[in-house]
């Protein structure tokens, strides 16, 4: 039996029931404006105006200015961010993240990564704001029409160690790995940008409203991107550039019944926040386990939220199809990405109570002692499915959160 070592991404949820208000102060998303005031804020560079009305912030350009940045005071590595934005179709914008001045002196030049806003179909890709430029790269900057003018578009950020992804509207923009600048830029403030303008124009404002981040640096990479240390299989699974893990059967590996070829955690988690990126081909199916006891037998003492390729089908979800969990229930919400784009899965278990998300959406919320999974435990191992030939997949991005109580 091998043993490989496997990169997870794992992502938090958000709650509503009382059993996760613990969970949710611990893993969930904190308000980083709150509606009334600017503090926690400091500005930048610039004389750019920026000021609090009706739950927004709104900055407005200052003419013969150069660009502004209103920016947290507190700094961030790893985290989740949203917010939504709107923009003076005349006017660029962006939001700083793991931003920095010259000995931490608001009067130095911010420089650092910054997520464009615009209205040029550049929206949500990687600038290096005094930091050399574009730091998504031309061949993967495609003009899109993501961005809706005059309207309140909606952003995704996450930054984990040299990995940034981006998403406007629900859509992916950028998927950047960037080692060069992760090491520059691997922590620092949040800004908002008023772009500088010149003598004669103006002015323009730009509005940001519910301005959450969820902060990633108690998560821990279960895949180290090189090999499987920590996990254990039989099955033919691969470590491919750019942290990615292909599931390839060998030769006459057909069917799914062969858990020792599935890919198995050494060891066995309870409370949890699981997020798993994978891309399938047309038609793939895979699946994710967890609270397995038996390895040997997952179907009848574990969980599984199903993976496969139901991008094209229409009408209500069954427990079989894309996110469902089987044996229990479909999903709320058809989700899926058209083959060989990236998914996004984030499992979340608390005692009895399980929610998964997938790509942005919230599509189960179930109490699992009230159904087929009842006599489940509440403890186990962690494992992504072979479904054997011709079922390849690719898996990156997996990390995972212990939730104490």
């Amino acid at each position: 039996m091998f043993r490989f070592k496997l990169i997870c991404a794992v992502s938090v949820s958000i709650f509503c029931a009382s059993a996760f208000c613990q969970a949710q102060d611990a893993v969930g998303f904190v308000d980083l404006f709150n509606g009334k005031n600017l503090e926690g804020w400091t500005q930048r560079n610039g004389t750019a105006n920026y000021r609090v009305e009706n739950e927004m912030i709104v900055g407005t350009t200052a003419e013969g200015s150069p660009n502004s940045f209103l920016c947290t005071d507190e700094v961030f590595g790893d985290f989740e961010l949203m917010f939504d934005v709107k923009v003076d179709s005349r006017l660029n914008s962006g939001v700083q993240i793991r931003s920095q001045t010259k000995n931490d002196d608001p009067r130095e030049r911010v420089n650092g990564p910054q997520v464009e806003i615009s209205t040029d179909g550049m929206a949500g890709y990687v600038y290096g704001e005094a930091a050399g430029g574009w730091m998504t790269p031309g061949k993967d900057r495609k003009a899109h029409v993501l961005f809706k003018e005059g309207e309140w578009n909606h952003y995704h950020i996450v930054a984990f160690g040299n990995k940034i992804e981006t998403w406007l509207n629900g859509e992916p923009v950028s998927d950047l790995t960037h080692e060069e600048k992760f090491k520059s830029h691997g922590r620092g403030f949040i800004g908002l940008q008023v772009h500088g303008i010149g003598r004669g124009q103006g002015p323009y404002e730009v509005r940001w409203r519910n301005v959450k981040l969820r902060n990633l640096d108690s998560f821990v990479s279960l895949y180290n991107g090189t090999d499987l240390t920590g996990w254990v299989t039989s099955g033919n699974w691969i470590a491919e550039k750019d942290g990615v893990l292909l599931i390839q059967p060998r030769d006459g590996e057909m069917g799914w019944q062969r858990y020792g070829d599935y890919l198995w955690s050494e060891k066995k988690y309870k409370d949890f926040v699981l997020d798993v990126e994978y891309a399938y081909p047309p038609g793939g199916n895979s699946g994710v386990y967890f609270r397995v006891a038996d390895r040997e037998n997952p179907v009848e003492t574990g969980i599984e939220a199903q993976i496969l390729d139901s991008s094209k089908k229409a009408g209500p979800l069954g427990h079989h199809d894309h996110g469902g969990i089987i044996r229990t229930v479909g999903a709320a919400k058809n989700m899926s990405r058209p083959p060989n784009q990236w998914n996004r899965m984030v499992v979340t278990c608390i005692g009895n109570h399980l929610q998964v998300d997938l790509n942005g959406e919230q599509i189960t919320d179930i109490q699992l002692d009230e159904g087929a999974m009842k006599d489940r435990p509440l403890e186990g191992y962690i494992g992504l499915q072979d479904h054997g030939q011709p079922h390849n997949l690719r898996f990156r991005s997996i990390r995972i959160r212990e939730i104490k109580q």
